[in-house]
């Protein structure tokens, strides 16, 4: 099998860095502002998860076999590649703080991931139109729908599972 030949989409600072610095710091700046709902491990765990599961989304099908989009500048791995998986920890952070915050149960559950599908749908519209991904192979936006949706699913059941077994302490909202 051939190795890929690298793609350079531009050679420049502009949008698509912006667009993740921008994404990066007010995640981070929420998540530090907004009111304590998890005693810190749990925060730190929900953030990892958070870039785990965008670790997990982009490489499932941005590599080969598949390859149906780059990131960035270039289809080679680049520092700001790093930062754009680095910036899905507040989405996942979020994810579970609204989910506690909001107190969803039982089918509201599925409107909820519905909900966060289309925002991580909104969200990489608004980052395809910048340069931070670029589709390839017939690959068009609208196909990240279902892995949305997918690892939403899986993402929260994890929560639900954490949540069901861990013991918060007193000074922490309640979640049930």
């Amino acid at each position: 099998m051939e190795p890929t030949p690298t793609i350079n989409y531009d050679f420049y600072f502009n949008s698509n860095e912006w667009f993740i610095i921008a994404s990066l710091l007010a995640g981070y700046a929420l998540i530090f502002f907004l009111p304590k709902r998890f005693p810190l491990p749990l925060s730190m765990l929900f953030i990892i998860i958070g870039v785990n599961s965008g670790i997990v989304f982009d490489h499932t099908i941005s590599i080969p076999p598949f390859d149906f989009y780059d990131v960035n500048d270039s289809s080679y791995f680049e520092l700001f590649d790093f930062l754009s998986y680095i910036q899905y920890g507040p989405y996942g952070y979020l994810f579970f703080y609204l989910h506690s915050y909001l107190k969803i149960k039982g089918y509201f559950n599925m409107l909820y991931i519905v909900m966060w599908s289309i925002i991580a749908m909104f969200t990489e519209g608004i980052a395809a139109y910048l340069g931070v991904f670029h589709y390839k192979k017939g690959y068009v936006f609208i196909f990240s729908f279902p892995f949305y949706f997918y690892i939403q699913t899986i993402t929260l059941v994890l929560y639900l599972y954490i949540m069901k077994i861990t013991k918060l302490p007193e000074k922490y909202p309640p979640h049930q």
